[in-house]
C-alpha cells in the first residue's frame, strides 16, 4: 500500500513538473520569441571590369581573404595608355595653337589702335582745314586774301575728307580682323577632358577590392577577355554578418528595434553569437494574391486554419565566429530583449 502511494506520488508530481515547466516555457516563448527559420546574410559586391579588355593577371584565389584596396585582377593597359597619349599630344596641339592666336590676337589689336589713332589724327586734319578755310573766306571779300590761297585752303579741306575716309574705312577693317580666342581656348578645354578622361581608362585597367572580405564565385582567368558592367564574381563584405530571421506575426508585439539577441548559427550551435534588432519587415506579399482586370482575384473557398504569417527581422551580428559565420547559413535566433 505504501509503495503504491508512493508511486502514485511520484507520477503527481511528475505531471506538476511537466505543467509547470511547459507554462515556463510557454512563458519564455511569449515574452522571448525563437525562431529556426534564420538566414545569415552580408553586403556583396559584384565585381567587374570598369574598362574592356584583355585579363592580363588574376591577383587573387577563390574564397580569399582580401583588404580594401588590395589588387584583384588587372586588365591590359596597352591600348589605354596609347590613347593616353594620343589624347596629350592633341592638348600639346591645341595649347600651341592657342598660344599661336593669343600672339596674333595681340598683332591684330596693334593693328586696329593704329587705325583708331589714324582716324583722330585724320580728324583733326580735317577740322584744322575747315577751320583756315573758314577764316579765309571772310578775307576773300574784302580783298586781303587771293582767290589762290581760298582754293588752296578748300582743296585741303576735301583732302582731309579723303584720308578720314580711308582712315575709317582701314579701322573698320582692322576691328573685322580681331577675333576671339573662344574657339581655341574650347579645343583646350575638350583636349584636357579627353586627357582626364584616358588617364582615368588606364587606372581603371587594375581593379581593386572595394572593402575587406573574402572573394566568390571567382571563374576568372588569364587571357580572357571581359566586358564593362558584366559580373565576374563576388565580394563578400565579412564586418558586416547580418540573420535575415523570420518570425510568426504574432511574435512582432515582443520584439522592437535595438532589442538583443543570441543567435545559434549550424555549424557552431554550441556557440552562441550576440546580436541586436536593426529592423523589423513592415509587408510581405501572399502567393495567394492575384488581380484580374484591376480587381482582386479572390478563390471560392474557405480556410478553417489559418497560419500566422512570417516577417523578417533583420539582425547584425557582433563578432560572429570567423570559421562558422558563412552567407547563407542556417541560424537559430532567441530574442532576450524583449519590447517595453
Amino acid at each position: 500500500m505504501k509503495q503504491r502511494i508512493l508511486a502514485l506520488s511520484i507520477v503527481l508530481l511528475v505531471i506538476v513538473a511537466a505543467l509547470a515547466l511547459a507554462g515556463w516555457s510557454w512563458q519564455q516563448s511569449r515574452h522571448f520569441p525563437m525562431t529556426d527559420a534564420g538566414e545569415v546574410t552580408a553586403p556583396v559586391v559584384q565585381i567587374s571590369a570598369i574598362v574592356p579588355g584583355q585579363v592580363i593577371e588574376v591577383a587573387v584565389e577563390n574564397n580569399q581573404a582580401v583588404a580594401k584596396g588590395d589588387l584583384l585582377f588587372r586588365v591590359d593597359p596597352e591600348p589605354y595608355q596609347l590613347q593616353l597619349d594620343q589624347a596629350k599630344a592633341a592638348l600639346a596641339t591645341a595649347e600651341a595653337e592657342l598660344k599661336q592666336g593669343q600672339g596674333n590676337l595681340g598683332l591684330e589689336q596693334s593693328n586696329a589702335d593704329v587705325a583708331a589713332k589714324q582716324i583722330e589724327r585724320a580728324r583733326a586734319n580735317l577740322d584744322l582745314a575747315q577751320q583756315t578755310l573758314d577764316r579765309l573766306m571772310p578775307l576773300l571779300e574784302q580783298g586781303y586774301v587771293t582767290q589762290q590761297e581760298v582754293d588752296s585752303a578748300r582743296t585741303a579741306v576735301t583732302d582731309a575728307q579723303v584720308t578720314l575716309d580711308q582712315a575709317q574705312t582701314h579701322a573698320q577693317g582692322a576691328g573685322e580682323v580681331v577675333g576671339t580666342l573662344d574657339t581655341r581656348q574650347a579645343q583646350v578645354a575638350s583636349a584636357q577632358a579627353a586627357v582626364a578622361l584616358a588617364e582615368r581608362n588606364l587606372r581603371n585597367c587594375e581593379i581593386h577590392a572595394p572593402r575587406d572580405g573574402r572573394i566568390t564565385g571567382l571563374l576568372l582567368s588569364e587571357g580572357e577577355y571581359v566586358l564593362t558592367a558584366t559580373p565576374l564574381f563576388s565580394l563578400i563584405d565579412t564586418a558586416h554578418w547580418h540573420v535575415s530571421a523570420l518570425f510568426r506575426e504574432t511574435d512582432l508585439p515582443q520584439i522592437a528595434e535595438g532589442a538583443p539577441v543570441q543567435v545559434f548559427l549550424l555549424a557552431a550551435p554550441d556557440e552562441p553569437v550576440e546580436g541586436h534588432v536593426v529592423s523589423i519587415g513592415w509587408g510581405v506579399r501572399s502567393t495567394e494574391e492575384a488581380q484580374l482586370m484591376g480587381m482582386p482575384l479572390v478563390a471560392n473557398k474557405l480556410d478553417w486554419v489559418r497560419a500566422a504569417r512570417r516577417f523578417p527581422v533583420e539582425i547584425e551580428l557582433e563578432n560572429p565566429p570567423e570559421a562558422a559565420t558563412r552567407l547563407g547559413a542556417t541560424a537559430t535566433v532567441r530574442i532576450i530583449g524583449g519590447a517595453e
